[in-house]
């Protein structure tokens, strides 16, 4: 149980500062905090995408994994309440005018391969087993990729969705899961594939 509530404290305080500064660096340095503070508990996931690349590789069981999906989402559902509060708006993520659906879900899904390929590295693989490396490394990615401009967090966009329709009573179009849910889960997939192509090289 100790790990499910790990992974809901370190989502809420994730989703925090992606929603209320949205800048890479303080979201970078709160996913590095939030791993050294809870990541010998849970394992530092904080994303329902880093979570299911670790399912794939077989060090989260199914059972493990939907509990960790619901942890964090409900995480991440309260900081974007605590959003709404302070800011009285909601927190919506949108594409790019002019994006299509399928670059935006293309942009996603690379990215966040990115970010659980350094994770499966980092956490899974041996090279780095036993070091405290893992915070720092896992940390500086999302702080790099946040510069592209996305969410790169399954849980963020279902916290969205179940504000939007608790305030508005209206639920997101179809584009918005499929850039922001199933894009990054897609990555999370492709990251396992890497790791398994690249592992006789770690």
């Amino acid at each position: 149980m100790k790990r499910y509530k790990m992974e809901f404290i370190g989502t809420f305080f994730l989703t925090v500062a992606i929603s209320l500064t949205g800048h890479p660096i303080a979201i970078g340095l709160m996913l590095m905090a939030m791993i050294y503070a809870g990541g010998h508990v849970s394992g530092g996931h904080f994303n329902p995408a880093v979570s299911f690349a670790m399912f794939l590789e077989k060090t989260l069981s199914s059972h493990a994994l939907l509990r960790y999906w619901l942890a964090q989402s409900c995480g991440a559902t309260l900081a974007l309440f605590l959003f709404m509060m302070i800011t009285n708006n909601m927190f919506v993520p949108e594409m790019a005018p002019g994006t299509s659906t399928l670059a935006a879900m293309t942009i996603e899904s690379l990215f966040v391969m990115v970010l659980c390929w350094i994770c499966l590295v980092m956490l899974v693989g041996n090279k780095y087993k036993g070091t405290s490396l893992h915070g720092i490394i896992i940390g500086l990615t999302l702080t790099a990729i946040a510069f592209v401009g996305g969410l790169f967090n399954p849980a963020v966009a279902v916290g969205s969705i179940v504000c939007n329709v608790i305030k508005v009573g209206t639920t997101p179009d179809l584009a918005s899961v499929m850039v922001y849910v199933v894009g990054p889960l897609i990555g999370a997939f492709a990251a396992s594939y890497v790791f398994n192509c690249s592992k006789n090289e770690m």
